[in-house]
């Protein structure tokens, strides 16, 4: 007998895929069998750049591909891996890239030690670039140790360290909850997103959310022509791109092949930063929306 990808309750899975380096929006569930495929396009409206000059906005335009799997390693043991692609489309600019890439192969093990007490132990390989170009240069490896306690079956603790080489803080301490509070009704705090979801029928769940999309990514060359250079090189370094958003969404299940989602909302935090350069360009509140699909099997 098969034994389900069980994703959607643990919150340590939910930062494998998230604090391990891709974005990973639409979250695994319990639907389905041990191999999940996972699609989202999402759209930010253009924005007015600080600092940037006059007239000078950006438009992104966002994609990811991920495929996720779990394979017994025993009784209370499960072997998590999976591939991520991620592709943001900037334009509007000559300070910014045209196009930021990432390709991630998260893998990590979990175990149960009892009815409670669960570890979740990863490492996610992640290669970033810009412009089409990934190489060794653009190479991260964050490490992860999550322990999740599991207090009863409406509430879940997490919390555990992440291990970053290159991150500015590399050793990071992590903590999240799951908690159902009342009938249909559910409160996650975790990575990449927060909020409360309301289970309205059978199939449908709205949500309330807040959410970390983007990433980090190495560059090669400085994005401006020889012509727009003012200010240090901005090539052979790493650019942070960085939004929190915060909106409404709606998930619907068909059956427990395909699960649909839609997002709308508006951005309250945007940044590109080169950091090492000290280089920072904030966008204003542009809306987002976006939609995702699900599909195990």
């Amino acid at each position: 007998m098969k034994t389900p990808l069980r994703f959607g309750g643990s919150l340590t899975t939910l930062l494998l895929f998230g604090l391990g380096g891709a974005t990973a929006y639409a979250q695994p569930t319990d639907r389905g069998g041990d191999f999940e495929l996972a699609a989202r396009y999402s759209h930010t409206d253009a924005s007015d750049l600080n600092d940037a000059g006059p007239g000078a906005e950006v438009g992104v335009d966002s994609f990811s591909l991920a495929l996720r799997a779990s394979a017994s390693l025993g009784e209370q043991t499960r072997l998590l891996y999976g591939m991520e692609w991620t592709r943001h489309d900037l334009a509007g600019t000559h300070w910014l890239p045209d196009d930021l890439s990432s390709v991630a192969a998260p893998l990590g093990v979990s175990h149960a030690f009892d009815d409670m007490w669960r570890l979740l132990v990863s490492v996610t390989p992640r290669l970033a670039g810009a412009d089409g170009g990934l190489s060794s240069a653009g190479l991260d490896v964050p490490v992860l140790a999550v322990a999740s306690y599991t207090v009863s079956p409406e509430l879940t603790w997490s919390f555990g360290l992440r291990y970053g080489p290159r991150s500015d803080t590399a050793l990071l301490p992590i903590a999240g909850v799951v908690w159902q509070f009342a009938p249909d009704w559910n409160l996650k705090v975790g990575w990449p997103e927060s909020g409360v979801s309301w289970r309205a029928t059978r199939h449908l769940t709205l949500r309330a959310v807040a959410t970390i999309h983007g990433g980090d990514y190495r560059l090669g060359a400085d994005p401006r022509s020889v012509a727009d250079r003012v200010g240090p090189s901005l090539g052979d370094t790493w650019l942070e791109y960085r939004e929190i958003r915060v909106g409404l969404a709606a998930e619907y299940a068909i059956g427990s092949t395909l699960s649909l989602r839609a997002d709308l909302g508006q951005v309250v935090d945007q940044r590109f930063e080169y950091t090492d350069r000290n280089v920072t360009l904030d966008g204003e509140s542009p809306l987002y929306f976006g939609g995702s699909v699900v599909v195990p099997f």
